[in-house]
């Protein structure tokens, strides 16, 4: 599975796994969501494997429209972590984040000091809640992070004249309040509502509709698979 361009400036660091699965072509997904994440959940897995990682490694937010982050490691299961919406881990550690979305943005902080890692789910009501700032606030208070050192990058998601909110817009500024460059911040500029051959759109669908998954970590080394 290809990695699309926009993940490029995550993927010149050599540790780092950074992937979004958008649309899979023969999957039925016009059934409710779990049935439908349940459908590409084999998917998903062997892509995380062919990434160099491992399924058991991988934690997820429940994903409930908040703002609220979670720090996360090795030790633990990859059920949703209850209650929120962002990921973060530590350099040292060998987990993988994971994040659905189907219109909302994901949203990757990398800091280059610390390797430290977060993985943010920014709908409509997040991005009201300011979860980036949270989610930066994380980076610095378990992993060191700075600023001024952290790469930000944002998916594809829905955008106006489709939606009345301008996510992304919103999300650069919240960025740039936290103290991340300009120079650091890179928007995919794709719309997930204008094209439902690549990409799954809950508004576009009507909510029959299944989920693309936003990956983030580090890979493993080789004996550990």
């Amino acid at each position: 599975m290809d990695t699309p361009d926009f993940l490029q400036p995550l993927l010149q660091y050599p540790e780092v796994i950074a992937q979004f699965i958008e649309r899979v072509p023969g999957v039925p997904v016009s059934l409710d969501r779990d049935t439908a994440i349940e459908n590409l959940t084999p998917i998903h897995r062997a892509e995380i494997e062919r990434l160099g990682s491992s399924w058991k490694y991988l934690r997820r937010a429940e994903q409930v429209h908040g703002n609220k982050v979670a720090l996360v490691g090795d030790i633990g299961s990859h059920c949703p972590i209850e209650g929120v919406d962002g990921l973060v881990c530590s350099g040292k550690a060998d987990c993988i984040l994971g994040i659905y979305v189907a219109d909302c943005a994901a949203v990757w902080l990398y800091d280059k000091h610390s390797h430290g890692c977060a993985l943010l789910h920014s709908g409509k009501r997040g991005t009201e809640q300011n979860i980036i700032a949270c989610g930066m606030e994380h980076l610095r208070k378990f992993c060191g992070g700075q600023a001024s050192e952290t790469i930000a990058v944002i998916s594809p998601c829905i955008r106006p004249p489709h939606y009345e909110v301008d996510i992304p817009a919103t999300i650069k500024s919240q960025l740039l309040a936290c103290g991340v460059l300009a120079e650091n911040i890179y928007d995919s500029g794709l719309n997930t509502a204008t094209n439902t051959q690549r990409f799954y759109s809950y508004r576009a669908e009507k909510g029959e509709t299944g989920r693309m998954m936003a990956l983030f970590g580090k890979k493993l080394p080789a004996l550990n698979h």
